[in-house]
């Protein structure tokens, strides 16, 4: 017998068994359409899941995950009351449901509620506080432990707990390097790999996060490979096109980051949204085409991009500011 935040399980079950094959696919089908960038579609799944199964928390939980896409795909908070309505919705099915589950479905019960946590933790640190985000992924790293004590076998946990580990240890800095924190690097990336190996709906969630890994410990190889693939995969998304770029950057092919910077401003400019992301794309182009040392090129980025900064919102001018600066200084020479 196991004992979880005082509530006592008498044997392990298969986490396997709540997931019926509707909810599976439809589970992986709102990831997809996040991961193409068709955030309505990912929605309008979300919204049949909640329909077909009113008393779970994946239907709110997959709308909350579209709207999350879709701002952090636009940079900017739009929607944000809904997006936390929708999880504490997801939250609270999940408490009803947690304490009088089979260990399985508690196991997913844990695993929704330290997602709610995580996608809470992640909002704060691309558009709130940095304090709460932190505070957050403690309380989801709880969630996810608990999980594991429900029903080992809900490997979707691990994506929780390897981001976790890895993340807390990365971004240390002193803190690790004085011992105060452990160095759990290792253990975070094969977390994140049995949860790209082995989860039931997290297989491609975990393969993005493992890119993020590889940029940061400069395995660039890795990272272009995984990028690559999952590009091609989803043609018409963004998402992998970013972490593509700045792979090639960093590796100093400086032709196949400028290749895919252009490809990335393609799809901006049919929606540029706030602008915040054409201003990224077009400061990164200017660096890949100076680096070449193709001056001309590098000067029409900059000239290009100075005809829409007078368009763009102040908020954005104040979070981009230095590399508006230097593209119009480049523009006028």
């Amino acid at each position: 017998m196991i004992t979880c935040f005082g509530v006592q399980v008498l044997s392990a079950g298969s986490a396997e068994l709540y997931l019926n094959d509707d909810k599976r696919e439809l589970a992986i089908g709102v990831q997809h359409a996040i991961y193409d960038d068709d955030f309505m579609l990912a929605d309008s799944l979300g919204c049949l899941l909640g329909e077909l199964f009113p008393d779970d928390p994946m239907g709110p939980f997959s709308r909350a995950a579209s709207l999350l896409g879709k701002m952090f795909d636009r940079e900017e908070p739009i929607e944000s009351e809904r997006f936390f309505d929708l999880l504490d919705t997801a939250d609270s099915l999940a408490s009803q449901i947690i304490d009088t589950a089979s260990p399985g479905t508690a196991a997913w019960m844990a695993f929704y509620r330290g997602h709610v946590r995580s996608y809470r933790a992640l909002w704060e640190a691309r558009f709130g506080s940095s304090i709460r985000a932190i505070r957050l992924g403690y309380a989801a790293r709880s969630e996810y432990e608990c999980g594991l004590e429900y029903d080992s076998s809900c490997y979707d946990l691990y994506l929780g707990l390897g981001l976790y580990h890895y993340w807390k240890s990365a971004k240390g800095g002193i803190l690790r390097r004085l011992r105060i924190l452990k160095n759990e690097m290792d253990r975070g990336i094969s977390e994140l790999r049995l949860a790209a190996d082995s989860s039931a709906i997290s297989r491609e969630a975990a393969r993005n996060s493992l890119i993020w890994v590889w940029l940061d410990r400069g395995q660039f190889d890795s990272a272009i490979t995984t990028c690559e693939q999952m590009s091609n995969r989803f043609p018409k998304g963004k998402l992998f096109l970013w972490p593509l770029a700045e792979a090639y950057y960093r590796s100093k092919n400086y032709q196949r980051a400028a290749e895919v910077y252009q490809q990335l401003r393609d799809k901006l400019a049919s929606d540029p949204g706030n602008c915040y992301n054409l201003i990224e794309c077009d400061y990164q182009l200017y660096q890949c085409y100076d680096e070449l040392g193709l001056d001309d090129e590098a000067r029409s980025v900059a000239r290009r991009a100075s005809e829409y900064f007078d368009n763009v919102l102040k908020e954005i001018r104040r979070r981009q500011r230095s590399k508006i600066a230097f593209l119009s200084r480049a523009a006028r020479r």
